[in-house]
């Protein structure tokens, strides 16, 4: 009878223990990111919301060509962008959410020439 005791006890110490180790798996897994480099001209930056809207090119394997917006993983990487500039970045993408990360300026937005009233072109400055 202590035999059958003991042997109880030990199976119901494993399972607890197996439960334990099972609940405690899945706590520190991420979610799994995917890295797609862009290419993309700056439409309009949000540094308040952390918010950069792009016009990119096709990303292959993931999605056409379009305009969305990303939140900037670090925000100072786009404190000097204006709409305009091009740029390149990584989108990362997790759990259906997109970021970017390392934006680069490839170029600065050429200032647009704005015809007079006599037809000699002025040029107009893209705000900073």
């Amino acid at each position: 009878m202590l035999l059958i005791a003991r042997s109880k006890r030990t199976l119901a110490l494993i399972l607890a223990a197996n439960l334990v180790v099972m609940s405690f798996e899945g706590c520190g897994a991420q979610p799994e990111e995917k890295r797609y480099p862009i290419q993309a001209e700056v439409v309009a930056v949000d540094l308040p919301r952390k918010l950069l809207i792009v016009k990119h090119g096709e990303i292959p394997g993931f999605m056409p060509a379009m305009t969305m917006s990303y939140v900037i993983a670090v925000p100072k990487e786009a404190a000097s962008l204006a709409p305009g500039d091009k740029i390149t970045a990584d989108l990362v993408v997790s759990a259906s959410k997109g970021r970017l990360e390392k934006i680069v300026l490839l170029e600065k937005a050429k200032p647009n020439p704005v015809p007079s009233a006599d037809g000699r072109l002025l040029m107009s400055c893209v705000p900073v």
